[in-house]
């Protein structure tokens, strides 16, 4: 039998970074607005970091860059949402 080579994704731990003080009624929708960023930049870097699964491969490399910057991009825009809601709600 031939060998196969894994490629299931490790399910990422449960980031500690610390949540933007926001209003209370909205602090557990940001927690898990950030934890999901962080689980899918964690999914990224397991398939194109330097130990990922295809760490070679320069097309798949350019477009796991790409959506890591877009994903940034949206949790600040996000942020940013919720901080202008706070104000003028």
């Amino acid at each position: 039998m031939a060998d196969l080579e894994s490629t299931l994704l490790l399910f990422p731990n449960r980031p500690k970074t610390p949540v933007s003080p926001v209003g209370t009624s909205q602090q557990p929708l940001v927690a898990e607005a950030e934890l999901r960023v962080d689980i899918v930049k964690n999914l990224l870097e397991q398939i194109a970091g330097p130990d990922g699964f295809y760490p070679q491969d320069l097309r798949l490399k350019t477009t796991v860059y790409a959506a890591q910057e877009l994903l940034d991009e949206m949790a600040v825009l996000y942020r940013r949402a919720l901080g202008a809601s706070a104000v003028h709600g």
